[in-house]
This record gives C-alpha cells, sequence and structure tokens, in this order.
C-alpha cells in the first residue's frame, strides 16, 4: 500500500487515493458502500443509501411502507401499524454517523443505532438506543426502544428549539463504547455514557423508523437523505479518563471527574516554551487519525502537535494544529488562527465554537498528505511537500500543548487510528 500510495501521490492524484483508502477502510466486511466525498462529507465515510433503491436495507416489523424518491428515502405511516424500521443489512459498533432528516410535524420518528431484533428475525421485536426526531423540543436525546425506556435521564432531558419543523435537520451521531453523542444542526444535544446498554447493546443495526399511529390518523411522512457513517472500530483511545497513564509531562495536567483533562497551568507558569510541560504520548505515529475534543475560555489558546521528532523542540521538528478562541474573528482565517496549520496555512472556514463549548478536531496523515476536519468540516487540506512543513518528519510525536496561564483548556475523548 506505502509504495502503491507514494507512486499515486507523485501523479497528483492524492486526495482521491486518500478518500478512496480511508473508505476502504471505513466498513468491515466488504460492505457495499461508496466514498461520500461528493456529498461533501469528510474522508472516511461512506454512503448507506446509495439514492436510487433500498439496496442493503431490509424492514423489520410494522407495515409502513418505504419507498426512495428523488434521492430520499421516504416513510409513509400505515392505518394502525405498530412502529416500522428500514434497517440496515450491516451492523455497527463503534461509529460515526451523519444523516438529514425531515418529518411530518404530527409524526414522531427515531434513528435506531446498534439495535437488535428479538430472534434477529424480520418480525423480531426492534430493540435498542434510538435517537430522537420529533418537533416538541426532545429531538436528539437518546431512548431505549424496548429497551428500558429513556436512556438521557430525565434531569438532562431539556426541551429546545434546534429541531426545525418543516424543514431538513442534520444529525450527527457518534457512539465509541459506552459514550453516545448526538448534534442536531450543528449543536450538542446529547452526550451520555450508558454502561448497561452498552453491555447489551454493543453492536447492531441502523434503523430509520416510522413511529406506529393509531387508526383513522394520517397517512404522515418522514423523509431521509444523505446517510454516512465512518467506522470508528479501530481507533483506540489513548486517554482513559483517570490517569496520566501512557503520557508523559512536567506540566500540571489533571484528570477532571467528568473524564475530561484540565490544563491548569501552575502560577508563574507563561508563554510557551516550557516544551516538557506539554503532555506527549510517549510512542511516535506515522499515518493516523487523531480525534480530540476540547473546551476553551475567552481567549484560550493551545494546539495539537503531531508527527514530532524532537521534543526538546517540537515548534521547529512538528507540525501544530492551532487551538484558538477565534469565535469572534471576522474576514478571512491565518494560521494563527483556529484550525489552521502554524507558519502554514489558514482554515478554509472559521468554525470556531463559542467559549465553554466543545470543538472536535479530526487530523487525518498519510504520509505528505494532511487533511482536518473542524466541527464536522473539513478545513484544512494540503500536502506538506508544498510549503513550511516539507522538511518535517513522517513520523513522530503527538502532543497536546501548554500555552502558560491563563489559558486554562479541557480535552476529552483522545482517540487515534493507526493507518501504516
Amino acid at each position: 500500500m506505502k509504495t502503491a500510495l507514494a507512486t499515486i501521490i507523485a501523479s497528483g492524484l492524492r486526495k482521491s487515493f486518500l478518500l478512496t483508502m480511508l473508505a476502504s477502510l471505513a466498513i468491515p466486511n466488504g460492505h457495499n458502500a461508496r466514498a461520500a466525498d461528493a456529498a461533501g462529507a469528510p474522508p472516511g465515510f461512506v454512503s448507506l443509501f446509495n439514492g436510487k433503491d433500498l439496496t442493503g436495507w431490509s424492514q423489520r416489523n410494522g407495515t409502513a411502507t418505504y419507498r426512495v424518491e428523488a434521492g430520499t428515502i421516504v416513510g409513509k405511516t400505515s392505518d394502525g401499524s405498530p412502529n416500522s424500521f428500514l434497517c440496515s443489512n450491516q451492523l455497527y459498533g463503534n461509529f460515526e454517523l451523519k444523516l438529514e432528516v425531515k418529518v411530518d410535524s404530527r409524526l414522531n420518528s427515531g434513528i435506531q443505532i446498534r439495535s437488535q431484533s428479538v430472534g434477529d428475525t424480520p418480525g423480531g421485536r426492534v430493540n435498542g438506543p434510538q435517537v430522537e426526531i420529533s418537533t416538541d423540543g426532545f429531538a436528539g436525546y437518546v431512548y431505549g426502544e424496548a429497551a428500558g425506556g429513556w436512556m438521557t435521564p430525565d434531569s438532562d432531558r431539556k426541551a429546545h428549539q434546534n429541531f426545525r419543523e418543516n424543514q431538513w435537520n442534520t444529525y450527527h451521531i457518534v457512539a465509541f463504547d459506552d459514550l453516545i453523542q448526538v448534534w442536531l444542526n450543528g449543536e450538542q444535544i446529547s452526550n451520555l455514557r450508558h454502561e448497561e446498554r452498552f453491555q447489551s447493546h454493543s453492536k447492531g443495526f441502523i434503523g430509520l423508523q416510522v413511529h406506529g399511529i393509531g387508526r383513522g390518523q394520517g397517512p404522515y411522512e418522514v423523509r431521509w437523505r444523505n446517510i454516512q457513517l465512518r467506522d470508528l472500530s479501530e481507533f483506540k483511545e489513548v486517554y482513559n479518563g483517570k490517569s496520566l497513564d501512557g503520557w508523559k509531562t512536567t506540566g500540571n495536567w489533571l484528570p477532571q471527574d467528568d473524564g475530561s483533562l484540565l490544563i491548569h497551568p501552575r502560577e508563574g507558569e507563561k508563554g510557551w516554551k516550557r516544551y516538557d510541560d506539554y503532555i506527549w504520548l510517549k510512542r511516535t505515529y506515522k499515518n493516523f487519525v487523531l480525534d480530540v475534543e476540547y473546551v476553551y475560555p475567552p481567549g484560550g489558546n493551545s494546539g495539537i502537535f503531531f508527527r514530532v521528532g524532537d521534543l526538546s523542540d517540537p515548534v521547529t521538528s512538528g507540525i501544530e494544529a492551532q487551538i484558538l478562541d477565534s469565535s469572534q474573528k471576522k474576514g478571512a482565517m491565518g494560521h494563527h488562527d483556529h484550525g489552521g496549520i502554524i507558519r502554514t496555512v489558514g482554515a478554509s472556514e472559521n468554525m470556531s465554537r463559542l467559549p465553554h463549548q466543545w470543538n472536535r478536531m479530526v487530523v487525518t496523515c498519510v504520509d505528505s498528505h494532511l487533511e482536518l476536519e473542524l466541527n464536522g468540516k473539513q478545513i484544512i487540506d494540503m500536502d506538506l511537500n508544498e510549503g513550511a512543513m516539507k522538511d518535517r518528519p513522517l513520523e513522530g510525536y503527538v502532543g497536546l500543548q501548554d500555552h502558560g496561564v491563563p489559558n486554562n483548556l479541557k480535552f476529552r475523548n483522545i482517540r487515534i487510528r493507526e493507518l501504516n
């Protein structure tokens, strides 16, 4: 693979090959899915719906109907039918799912994840976690369909107005071990850990629900499109949420009760040249996908370093993706703004969240090709051989920057997948 990649990079087809390679890694067992780059999804996603027919899907339960219309799956209620589900034939465990949905205002619906059916038969009762689709203010919370009721605690289910009635809505779901995260139209709704349901439903199908209705009601419809999935089964957590095992630092990095990692510089610790105070993974990485969440205070400043050859001087021997509160930035983004590659290139778009809101950065390195995704949007796509980073090593350490007081930031859900 390395020889083929080098040849294709040399021939100017670097990006298309990277997408093809990541797509082939994304879905196990030869699932018939296409690379989703044409639909605007980041690398590594594949489409679960071909836009033409229901290949790869099967109906379970109920008598609602499902059809394909103008590149959209349309589910239509059936008089007196119980809940119906259009389910993926493929099973998924750890994954990231993106889709769009529009639903009649009188209909409740949902997205089944890691779900099962009793007896593993089409008529067996579908059960498992369900991400809510509704217009009642509770869209995006997680329900246990035939599996105990609400998984999101009552205290966390607060009504909101993020679901757009009679419009297309974007769902972004990450399921990783016992964690289920949901963003609705770009706003995070759920950050749920549920060990019990993970133990009973660690893997299963994706299901598109048409909720049952009483006799004499409807018909109502729900529509889905741009259904894309990135497999996370090969990612490994490199921060365990409890200790600094696997890391090295002299800085004041403090594991928190919520599973995050706080950098709280000590009094007098200022500036960014205290490289021992950065926190480093103890081993090196070459080709990889790095997935990190973080939250900054107003004006917060940090960075994600990778391929660092010399820990005594990471600035000149490695690459830094900038973390900075650029939420009020107007105009073009520079290389020192959020998501930029320091001394190289700025983000194509300002995807910064407001202070105290969690951001998610995904960095993909394959030989000289670097792509960076911030909060669901690809903002960097570059060849490291064509700029200031051309002398950097192709393998090195990964770390997080301690920028000194008053830059208290939290990090969580730090995962990496090696592509070597």
